[in-house]
């Protein structure tokens, strides 16, 4: 099969994330896409506990998405490549991408050995809105790899912006603000009963 792994800290999960999964399916690039909450994040994001951020995460399940554990059982800081390596020697019979977003592209050159990234599997690239420096970054890349092709960037055309956020949806229910519509209903009712973010 053809798996695109979707990292981060889906804190909270939210639509945005089923929207990347559902189009990327639909548009036949990937068999499955895998949606790997972190434990710890390499750039020292303050997260929510990891089992209520993966407790989340599983209720975006279905057919072809599914939710890994890995990086949370391994109770270190999560490295996107520690995770590549480990899944492709696992499952030796698939092919492993990894999905990020415009927004991350002006870090992703601090990511620990992201050029075996690149060359080694294959880097997803979706539209998010207001990151305009992303193209301008991404020829910078090409031409640090061996394996540029191994870039696959989603044109806006077929691909729409992203425009909802974790950070968004967490500042809105701190502000008591509605967060209709951008979360799935599974989550909005944990999180209403939680009150994970309220504080």
């Amino acid at each position: 099969m053809n798996i695109a792994i979707l990292g981060g800290s889906f804190d909270p999960p939210h639509k945005g994330h089923v929207a990347i999964a559902d189009k990327l399916l639909k548009l036949d690039h990937f068999d499955e896409i895998w949606f790997m909450p972190c434990y710890k994040h390499p750039f020292i994001k303050k997260l929510s506990a990891p089992d209520k951020r993966l407790k989340m995460a599983k209720y975006l399940k279905n057919k072809n998405i599914k939710v890994s554990d890995f990086e949370i059982k391994r109770k270190t800081t999560s490295y996107s490549i520690d995770t590549l390596r480990f899944f492709a020697k696992k499952h030796p019979e698939h092919k492993f991408s990894w999905i990020i977003g415009t927004d991350q592209i002006e870090d992703f050159t601090k990511w620990k050995e992201w050029k075996e990234i690149i060359n080694n599997f294959k880097l997803v690239i979706i539209p998010r809105t207001g990151f305009n420096k992303a193209a301008k970054i991404l020829k910078s890349i090409h031409k640090q790899v061996s394996s540029p092709n191994n870039v696959l960037s989603i044109n806006k055309e077929a691909f729409p912006p992203i425009r909802i956020s974790s950070t968004i949806i967490r500042n809105k229910i701190k502000q008591k603000k509605s967060t209709a519509n951008l979360l799935p209903n599974k989550v909005a009712k944990y999180l209403k009963q939680t009150k994970l973010y309220n504080e």
